[in-house]
């Protein structure tokens, strides 16, 4: 079992969004804030519920998010990593501001086209001579248990008239703003995927390879249908609010566990 996000002489929590609006309002509270910038990264060092974390935004898109991952553990020794942010809706009942904490995560669009039919594959692991991974990467289960407790305990402001819906699942990601009912149904019944994203599985696959115990929170912005863009952008703020909220929620969970 880990403590406390990781080995006992790690130093900080990395919490990690890919856009401005999902880092923002996490580093308003941010107490005791220092700027570093490395390698066109510009990460911010302090205190957040009396946990020390760095934040960062790392971009849209696998690549963004795995090169600034990369940064990222080159250059802070961490106990751990968040992913926090926003995604599109795949569960039929799942409405915008309502959250989806990954159990796994899978690149749906890495694999090969055969007999006219995509067949995902499981990525590889560099640091274990090339080895499969396997096709879905399993979050930190420690922090996964904790990440639950939050959940029955949390409250969320009502947003259009109800309560946001916290479920857990999988998370899908690939390099698609998805705002199609055809692929969204499709990602829903091959994968079981809760929502999907476009960085979360490239962060955990670096996290798998360097075993750093992560876990993404996702609130739901949209359901990756034809209204996906206006969706996204009438109700983005709302859905990183609310993931926000669920990281706080979980770095105050730790206040005094050692």
């Amino acid at each position: 079992m880990f403590v406390l996000f990781g080995t006992a002489n790690a130093q900080r929590i990395a919490i990690m969004g890919a856009m401005d609006e999902e880092i923002e309002l996490l580093k308003v509270d941010l107490l005791h804030k220092k700027e570093v910038r490395k390698n066109g990264i510009t990460f911010f060092t302090g205190k957040l519920k009396g946990q020390k974390v760095v934040l960062l935004k790392a971009g849209i898109g696998k690549t963004n998010a795995a090169y600034s991952t990369a940064i990222l553990t080159a250059n802070f020794k961490l106990k751990g990593l968040i992913f926090t942010g926003v995604a599109g809706g795949l569960h039929p009942d799942i409405l915008p501001g309502d959250i989806v904490v990954a159990t796994k995560m899978i690149q749906y669009d890495f694999g090969a086209f055969k007999n006219g039919a995509f067949e995902t594959w499981p990525t590889r692991n560099l640091v274990q001579n090339n080895k499969r991974n396997t096709l879905y990467l399993p979050v930190d289960s420690y922090l996964l248990e904790k990440t639950k407790k939050v959940v029955e305990q949390i409250k969320l402001a009502p947003f259009q008239h109800r309560i946001p819906k916290i479920y857990t699942g999988v998370i899908a990601t690939g390099d698609t703003f998805l705002s199609d009912s055809k692929k969204a149904e499709e990602l829903y019944s091959n994968f079981k995927a809760l929502a999907v994203e476009m960085e979360g599985a490239a962060v955990a696959q670096i996290c798998t390879m360097l075993k750093l115990p992560y876990i993404v929170i996702r609130s739901c912005s949209d359901n990756a249908n034809r209204n996906a863009p206006s969706d996204y952008a009438a109700f983005v703020k709302v859905a990183a609010g609310n993931s926000a909220q669920m990281v706080l929620a979980l770095l105050d969970h730790y206040k005094g566990e050692k």
